[in-house]
């Protein structure tokens, strides 16, 4: 029930930009059967429009890997789902990448394995792993079928799925009809279970981070005179 147009391309740059490499980049999308389809066309669509390769190009929209070694893990996972029988796209958009550096083009792993290594790891790259979902109480216990708990988004028109997803979903941000990717400083950045380690940052959280608690206690209301406040 949502603008599939509209998720299509913001999952699409929120998953590829910066490589994946971003701690709220999209790793996993979660679609229900009855729009499987559909929405798997436009995200298709969606990546040939973004030009991977040399980042010193201005077309660029995807740039390199931070390192051989990470592209060739990567690698690695991608091939490791081609041989459980996953089915994997990769994007062949016009790219400029220089004959050698640690370039890995769009991929997208269609997993329907939950406990896979794919599905579970955290990649940090550009992989995007599609899971299908028998119906929403499905794609609810998919969300929460991971260590991971940073973010999690809802594309959807419906009041009762975003009233249980906003309950049930075990991330530290929750974002509605827009991909996870990106923060506002003024909001508390913290994720929940593998996902963070202490409070969250920004904020009032910022301000309480860099305060020293300090307890004081008050003595008896007879006393003759009062600790100012």
């Amino acid at each position: 029930d949502a603008d599939l147009d509209r998720a299509a391309s913001e999952v699409a740059h929120a998953a590829f930009g910066f490589a994946g490499q971003r701690c709220t980049a999209v790793r996993r999308v979660i679609l229900e059967d009855s729009c499987h389809d559909r929405f798997m066309s436009r995200l298709l669509h969606a990546v040939r429009t973004l030009v991977w390769g040399d980042p010193r190009e201005p077309a660029t929209t995807i740039g390199p890997v931070i390192s051989a070694a990470k592209r060739d893990e990567l690698e690695a996972l991608i091939e490791m789902s081609r041989e459980s029988g996953f089915t994997v796209h990769r994007s062949h958009a016009v790219h400029h990448a220089p004959p050698h550096g640690a370039y890995l083009p769009p991929t997208m792993v269609q997993c329907d394995d939950p406990r896979h290594p794919v599905v579970q790891e955290e990649s940090f790259g550009p992989v995007l792993v599609i899971q299908r979902a028998r119906g929403f109480d499905h794609a609810l216990e998919l969300l929460g079928g991971v260590n991971q708990g940073l973010v999690a988004s809802i594309f959807t028109e419906s009041a009762r799925n975003l009233e249980r997803f906003l309950s049930e979903a075990r991330s530290g941000i929750l974002k509605v009809n827009q991909a996870a990717a990106g923060a506002d400083p003024d909001l508390p950045f913290g994720g929940w279970k593998a996902s963070g380690v202490g409070p969250a940052e920004h904020g009032r959280f910022d301000r309480e981070f860099y305060t020293r608690a300090q307890a004081i206690y008050e003595l008896p209301a007879h006393a003759p005179f009062r600790i100012p406040t």
